[in-house]
């Protein structure tokens, strides 16, 4: 059999070789790199430790002769060593702390209220959408039955139906046209007011005042007490002043205003 020779446990058991030495730190010379604020982090952290486990090494270098003799050359040249705590950057002051906190704060705070003031807009927005997709109508709680006639010029405002939205109630609106029933022959027809009375069909054209069209009802027949007949929810209609305006439809066509009223709706 072939014989292996035998490992010492001395050997094997070698510690190995320690990082610093005094050959390490001359040959790199860590020490004046150290002195220089040129040494790495750990590489100083590393030499401070060293230093502290074997301080016979500054002590053959005479560091602190050295020191004192540094600090005398520069009190003789008129430039003395400020050996005072060294003041922090602005950035590390207690202050520039105390005011991040506080802007902290006020940043949370009016992002909350910003945050609650986007969820009562998305509250009110979810009701806006719920009213164009169901509508703003209430069911009305009673009926009424109002009768005008209408004024035979505009701008009288003479005849007028006031409507209140907060009582929600069905109104059924009877507009007399008793004075456009003809009244036998003979009627000149070359008078606009005459064929006015010959007219069996209606058109109502509805304004709000200060803002557009809102409604034209077309083809509108009068009942057997020659009146027209409307039927509104009181809730149907947005506060405001509307204009009526009422126009004959002619057989021949065009149209002939024969009457004004006014709706206000509260």
């Amino acid at each position: 059999m072939n014989a292996r020779p035998a490992i010492s446990a001395s050997t094997a058991a070698a510690p190995p070789a320690p990082r610093f030495d005094r050959k390490f730190i001359e040959d790199h010379k860590l020490l004046e790199r150290y002195l220089d604020g040129k040494l790495p982090v750990r590489g100083a952290r590393d030499l401070e430790a060293w230093c502290r486990s074997n301080p016979d090494y500054l002590t053959d270098l005479k560091l602190s002769e050295r020191a004192q003799t540094s600090l005398k050359l520069l009190e003789a040249c008129g430039r003395p060593l400020d050996l005072a705590e060294p003041h922090p950057p602005w950035w590390k002051s207690i202050y520039v702390l105390i005011g991040l906190g506080a802007l902290t704060f006020l940043s949370l705070a009016a992002f909350w209220v910003l945050f609650s003031k986007y969820f009562i807009l998305q509250n009110r927005l979810e009701e806006a959408r719920a009213v164009v997709t169901q509508g703003s109508l209430v069911q009305p709680a009673s009926e009424t039955s109002v009768t005008i006639t209408p004024d035979r010029a505009p701008n009288i405002g003479r005849a007028r139906i006031v409507v209140n939205r907060a009582a929600p109630q069905l109104m059924d609106v009877h507009i007399d046209l008793a004075y456009t029933q003809p009244s036998g022959a003979g009627v000149s027809t070359s008078n606009a007011q005459a064929l006015a009375k010959k007219l069996m069909t209606f058109r109502m054209v509805v304004d709000k005042k200060d803002q557009g069209r809102a409604l034209i009802l077309n083809n509108l027949l009068k009942d057997s007490n020659n009146q027209l007949r409307l039927t509104l929810n009181s809730t149907g209609l947005a506060a405001g002043i509307y204009t009526v305006r009422i126009e004959g439809l002619p057989f021949g066509g065009g149209t002939y205003p024969l009457g004004w009223l006014l709706l206000e709706v509260r």
